[in-house]
């Protein structure tokens, strides 16, 4: 719910200067104001919807779900692939495919979306806050964005689960999120998906 917001923000922006509207000329650009529970700059949405426009502008094919199953992997650190859902996104030229991968009581889930004009805009929240690293008492939360790629990574080594996020190449996302044995089970479910098939896939 919190990504469509932060999409519905970018999009309501965009619609405004579609129709010739601009933004009060004393607009301060590093103002800052809270999207989806975090705080951004004015500055940082503006771009964020002129991205969005140019993207829209230029025109992007988007991948046909059938061809995305290909992309999960059989099996990752002993667990096995299952229940395999491709559909067409929430918004215009996304799609997605989901699949839950499971080994004894354990199981976590991998999706890999294609987000189309959009882009990385509102993919997730994975791609707001770069940079950070949070330790708590069983784990920590970190997120770095480095040659175009966003990632996030969070684990509980209590509970034995978290999440692995990329937004690669300002258009995919690729998360694995729920319980495997380490962080690195996660980690390699998603990087199992390589981002240049991704683009070879929707290249015209």
């Amino acid at each position: 719910m919190r990504s469509k917001a932060w999409c519905a923000a970018i999009l309501a922006m965009a619609a405004l200067a579609a129709c010739g509207r601009s933004q009060p000329k004393d607009t301060d650009a590093s103002a800052r104001v809270e999207v989806n529970g975090g705080e951004v700059t004015v500055g940082q949405l503006q771009k964020e919807s002129a991205r969005a426009e140019a993207a829209a502008v230029k025109g992007t094919k988007p991948l046909a779900p059938a061809s995305l199953p290909a992309l999960l992997p059989a099996t990752v650190g002993g667990f096995v692939r299952s229940n395999v859902q491709s559909l067409a996104g929430t918004e215009p030229g996304m799609t997605r495919v989901s699949a839950r991968y499971a080994k004894g009581a354990a199981s976590f889930t991998l999706e890999v979306a294609d987000l189309g004009a959009i882009g990385s805009v509102g993919a997730s929240d994975d791609a707001v806050g770069a940079n950070s690293t949070r330790r708590t008492a069983t784990g920590y939360e970190t997120v770095t964005t480095a040659a175009g790629r966003t990632v996030t990574e969070q684990w509980d080594e209590t509970a034995k689960a978290g999440r692995y996020a990329v937004v690669a190449a300002d258009r995919y996302s690729i998360a694995a999120d729920g319980a495997a044995d380490s962080a690195t089970v996660l980690k390699a479910a998603v990087e199992t998906v390589n981002a240049a098939r991704l683009r070879a896939l929707a290249a015209p």
